[in-house]
């Protein structure tokens, strides 16, 4: 290869290296735009708007060029919702008590509690952290339950709740206190041609070997793994760091020893690892 070739192929593969000014067009169009600038999948929106300006090296970086690149592909960008962008950007003011909201919020999410997933959540985290950040106040169970309380009582934006359901028929006194039993029951007699007589004491005892046999068998079969404990088990170890997979192991162990439903600790852990995708790395590009 020649000088003049040897000259070309470099040329041809230099990287666009990003000034400071780059950067500024850049955050200027964050402002703009809803893409994931925060997120795992921050570093997936850059890549396309960088190789969108590889190949276009005679373009500046400009908010206008920008929003080219975006529009160019626009349906492989990720994109987040008003609510996720504005929670997101206000927690940039300060990430260490944005980082500590989401776990309060994971074991919310039952009826007449705070809701803790959708825009929902992004909504109370926002509102919770603007009255704990304007105090100057760190998350704790007491401050939390504090702001929740203060919001509750004066007018404007208020925390999302879980509706509780309403019952739509009234249940009489004689419902609640009626226990199951019939009173004009035929079960346990035998019917004869004039009617019905009790069981001798042969037939109860041979009924009474029936369901001990049954019960015995029911009993010895091998117990199933519940679906739920399943599902539990599968959020261990992904919480992306060791005091995460330690709030979660604490909800599993909740289930294990009795004190929870698997079906509740699947919710739980499951709560808890949503609620971590809302925790801050740095925007980048």
């Amino acid at each position: 290869m020649d000088t003049i070739q040897q000259q070309l192929f470099e040329k041809s593969n230099l990287r666009r290296e990003y000034t400071e000014a780059d950067l500024e067009q850049f955050q200027a169009a964050e402002k703009a735009l809803n893409i994931d600038a925060w997120t795992a999948s921050s570093s997936h929106n850059a890549n396309l708007i960088d190789v969108f300006f590889q190949a276009h090296r005679e373009l500046p970086v400009t908010v206008q060029n920008i929003y080219r690149a975006v529009e160019e592909r626009k349906g492989e960008f990720v994109w987040l919702s008003q609510a996720q962008v504005d929670w997101y950007r206000a927690a940039q003011q300060n990430i260490d008590l944005a980082n500590s909201l989401p776990a309060f919020l994971a074991a919310q999410g039952q009826p007449g509690r705070l809701a803790n997933n959708g825009d929902a959540l992004f909504e109370n985290l926002l509102l919770l952290f603007n009255e704990l950040q304007s105090r100057r106040e760190s998350a704790s169970a007491q401050t939390v339950q504090n702001a929740q309380d203060r919001i509750a009582h004066r007018p404007g934006r208020q925390l999302h709740r879980v509706p509780t359901p309403r019952r739509t028929e009234p249940i009489s006194r004689a419902a609640k206190e009626y226990d199951g039993t019939n009173p004009f029951s035929t079960s346990g007699l035998v019917k004869t041609a004039d009617g019905y007589r009790s069981k001798t004491y042969a037939e109860q005892k041979r009924d009474a070997e029936a369901a001990a046999e049954k019960k015995s068998a029911a009993s010895s079969r091998p117990s199933e793994v519940d679906a739920w404990e399943t599902i539990a088990r599968s959020y261990l170890g992904n919480g992306g760091s060791h005091g995460r997979n330690e709030n979660l192991k604490n909800i599993f162990d909740r289930g294990f020893s009795g004190e929870l439903s698997w079906r509740e600790v699947a919710r739980q852990m499951g709560e808890l690892k949503k609620a971590y995708s809302a925790l801050l790395p740095t925007a980048r590009y």
